[in-house]
């Protein structure tokens, strides 16, 4: 633990970009995360999910289904993180922000299927 702590602290003193990009990874999962809660319903045993672009159709889903969206983006907001700040140290700043910019690909298109189940 302390060892995480002098990356994390080595990383706010020197690389400033890589900092950004952690922003912008929990920003993005902090974002997936509420946009899964918020369409949960879990009162209701199934809830309308579309799955289909082309024609709008919707199917009946189990409310379970959102919430393994909000399960990723804590995995993928907290895990990513601090698995970029020890490869920050063990592996170079590169490999942080390769690694933390993947994460946040991978997190918009997240978002993206989210918003299409949901049709927003």
């Amino acid at each position: 633990m302390k060892q995480l702590a002098t990356d994390f602290e080595a990383i706010f003193k020197r690389d400033k970009s890589l900092v950004i990009w952690m922003i912008v990874n929990f920003g993005l999962s902090v974002w997936l995360f509420f946009e899964a809660i918020f369409h949960l319903n879990a009162g209701n045993a199934v809830v309308y999910s579309r799955y289909s672009d082309i024609n709008n159709g919707y199917s009946m889903s189990g409310w379970w289904y959102f919430l393994s969206f909000a399960i990723i983006a804590i995995v993928m907001g907290a895990g990513h993180i601090l698995i970029a700040a020890r490869l920050h140290n063990r592996r170079g700043k590169d490999v942080a922000r390769l690694f933390l910019g993947v994460s946040c690909v991978l997190l918009v298109i997240a978002l993206r299927v989210l918003m299409n189940i949901v049709g927003d």
